[in-house]
């Protein structure tokens, strides 16, 4: 009956933020998941110690209509489960990340007359946030760019995105980062991740452009996602130089750390875990985003910090090789206002508990 409901899932862009701020509140008051068996919030939540209760939601690919057929059933059985989860846990509040497990969870949060919370992770807010809004008690963004798309300008505050404490605690400890990776240290490191879930794409250009990058004297760590695993550690065994390789990294805080150059897609986390430490990036929007949100991401780094841009529709082997040229002699930049990052995952916590607190 104490309990929190946070829903988040999918992928990591929603789930790390959400522990994040769950650590807090649990300190509190219990604090309860709601995701779907399909996303990373299977294994994530309930290894960081969290409850997890399942339903259907699914969003859909709109030029399809087995999609949204398909979309539909999953919505309305996720809606009924979504109805006993309030019934069975009468939650005090919830806490929204977007997706459509947070559209259903929130729209029984404003029947029964449960405060909303939701925190907005990218630039420009998602479908199922725009809509949550409208019956939230706040809204907390990342950043100050994604206030202009609310209605309701005075629920907005701004708390920057919550980052893991991996995160926080390796900014500034490149060379250490290097020697406990067994990494050279003068080299030019060169970052290359695909987003919570990799980038096939991604990695097949990088690789054709490798060995023309030997004059840079480079050395690379590569999380690959699962997929082109067993491809990169075959790729990492061909080159005289240090290669690691990754199908996933927990806590890439030191990868972060020793890297100079980043090349990545645009999600909300790899967005400003970049902008936390700096790093010059090359990033690959994912073409397939809903609304396009990682574009709006990567825009939004390059007016902070040194970022090439390429759409997916136009990478190539030689377009990304000049990419990681002209960023190569580029140095990491010390952002001072990054510093709200520090402490939004207990700032945004400490709203709500307090709020409770005062309903109560």
């Amino acid at each position: 009956m104490n309990e929190i409901f946070i829903a988040a899932g999918g992928t990591g862009g929603h789930i790390f933020p959400a522990l994040s701020i769950a650590h807090h509140i649990a300190r509190e008051y219990p604090v309860r998941f709601i995701g779907t068996k399909r996303g990373m919030e299977k294994n994530i939540v309930p290894e960081a110690g969290f409850p997890l209760s399942y339903i259907y939601a699914r969003g859909w690919n709109r030029t399809s209509g087995i999609d949204f057929l398909r979309a539909i059933r999953d919505n309305i059985v996720g809606l009924f489960q979504s109805l006993f989860l309030f019934i069975r846990y009468r939650p005090r509040a919830v806490l929204a990340f977007g997706s459509y497990v947070s559209l259903l969870v929130a729209f029984w949060a404003n029947v029964f007359h449960v405060p909303v919370y939701i925190h907005e992770q990218n630039v420009r807010p998602g479908f199922a946030n725009r809509i949550i809004s409208r019956w939230s008690k706040q809204i907390f963004v990342s950043v100050a760019e994604s206030v202009d798309y609310f209605k309701e300008k005075s629920k907005v505050v701004i708390t920057g995105n919550p980052l893991r404490d991996d995160i926080i605690n390796w900014r500034g400890k490149g060379e250490e980062a290097k020697k406990r990776l067994g990494l050279i240290p003068h080299h030019k490191t060169i970052l290359v991740m695909g987003g919570s879930r990799g980038s096939g794409l991604l990695n097949q250009v990088f690789w054709e452009i490798l060995p023309s990058l030997a004059d840079l004297d480079v050395q690379v760590l590569h999380m690959t996602g699962s997929e082109s695993f067993v491809e990169a550690q075959k790729m990492a065994k061909s080159v005289s130089f240090p290669y690691l390789v990754y199908d996933f990294y927990p806590n890439p805080g030191i990868l972060y750390s020793a890297a100079d150059v980043a090349i990545g897609r645009s999600g909300a986390n790899t967005t400003y875990e970049l902008f936390w430490f700096g790093l010059p990036a090359v990033l690959i929007p994912y073409g397939e985003a809903t609304e396009s949100h990682q574009l709006y991401n990567a825009t939004w780094l390059q007016k902070q910090q040194p970022v090439v841009i390429i759409e997916e529709k136009n990478l190539r082997p030689e377009s990304l090789e000049r990419a990681i040229r002209d960023l190569a002699g580029m140095l990491l930049k010390d952002h001072g206002e990054n510093e709200i990052f520090r402490f939004a995952a207990i700032r945004i916590a400490g709203m709500i508990v307090e709020e409770i607190r005062r309903r109560s």
